[in-house]
């Protein structure tokens, strides 16, 4: 099964058989759109962070202001 994935050279594996195109441009636009899902990612992870950290920040100020009008 494996003796066909033979090549006689790195030019031979490069050219894939005259499928190197196909194949290259294939494993290119993967590796591309895994790195931008993960970039997104990343960034939507940092937002949603500092949303609930403004949140959290705002529910205390607002626990704060409760705490203080309830001694009056």
């Amino acid at each position: 099964m494996f003796s066909s994935l033979y090549w006689a050279s790195f030019s031979d594996f490069i050219y894939m058989g005259g499928y190197g195109l196909y194949v290259w441009g294939s494993f290119l636009a993967c590796v591309l759109g895994l790195g931008m899902e993960w970039l997104l990612i990343r960034q939507q992870r940092k937002q949603v962070i500092q949303h609930l950290r403004r949140m959290a920040l705002a529910q205390e100020m607002e626990d704060e202001e409760y705490e203080h009008s309830s001694l009056l």
